[in-house]
């Protein structure tokens, strides 16, 4: 395969061995100092890793693809936020079909091959009025781990996927390429661009599926899309539609 190199993602690369949360480290860097755009803060533990929704990332030590990048993307809207995650899950999927045939985005970027998660995706934001200052992007693959905590309820990595170990220096290589592609299509304000592929990868699209809401409890309903706010769409069994932020749905496995 011959990665693309990247003009700047990922080339000023902070290292550590084991660190609390790179999301973390990032956001604190942010706040002191004026880090280059692109800049990557990787490591092989996190003790602290971050997930969605205040959960923790679980990842063996030197086994994974630990990584957080700093972007400053003031030329998007804070209404237009949500193209950061379509931003970092088209880059995050396309790096790893070069590995995997079928990968998809379960919404809002969680990475899927076959029906279990490979992949998890954490965008942190710090907003100046209408206006993104900065976002920092984590993320975590998994890659060489074979064994997962009996708690982690739908696991996967590319080695169980494949059959082999991979090398993760390569995955970094394409990941930081991929994320500078899919940011300049951002900067260009290329959104319906991104926004069809993203559709075009998203995990059980148009197929019937049973969704849970803390209010409704279950019901079954097929994902049509995405609205400009990047809230899911479901068609109902009625035929009706409606719409879903982050937080207020949970899929059913």
């Amino acid at each position: 395969m011959n990665i693309p190199e990247a003009l700047f993602t990922g080339k000023n690369n902070i290292y550590f061995q084991q660190i609390d949360s790179t999301n973390t480290y990032a956001m604190d860097m942010i706040s002191k100092t004026n880090p280059p755009e692109g800049t990557c803060v990787r490591t092989d533990y996190q003790t602290a890793g971050k997930g969605q929704i205040g959960r923790y990332w679980q990842s063996e030590t030197g086994k994974n693809v630990l990584i957080s990048y700093i972007f400053y993307p003031h030329c998007i809207k804070a209404t237009d936020q949500f193209y950061l995650n379509i931003m970092s899950g088209l880059a995050v999927r396309n790096t790893l079909s070069h590995w995997i045939p079928e990968v998809k985005i379960k919404w809002p970027n969680d990475i899927y091959a076959g029906n279990k998660k490979i992949a998890g995706i954490l965008v942190q934001n710090v907003l100046r009025g209408t206006q993104i200052k900065t976002t920092v992007i984590g993320i975590g693959i998994n890659v060489n781990q074979i064994l997962f905590p009996v708690d982690i309820p739908n696991p996967t990595s590319v080695a169980i996927e494949t059959g082999k170990f991979a090398d993760l220096e390569k995955i970094i290589l394409w990941l930081s390429a991929g994320l500078e592609h899919q940011y300049f299509l951002l900067k260009k304000h290329s959104f319906d661009i991104m926004k069809m592929d993203y559709l075009n990868h998203l995990y059980r699209l148009n197929e019937w599926t049973t969704f849970c809401t803390d209010t409704t409890g279950d019901f079954i309903a097929r994902i049509t899309g995405i609205d400009a706010q990047g809230k899911l769409l479901l068609q109902l069994e009625n035929e009706t539609t409606v719409s879903f932020g982050f937080r207020e749905l949970t899929f059913k496995m």
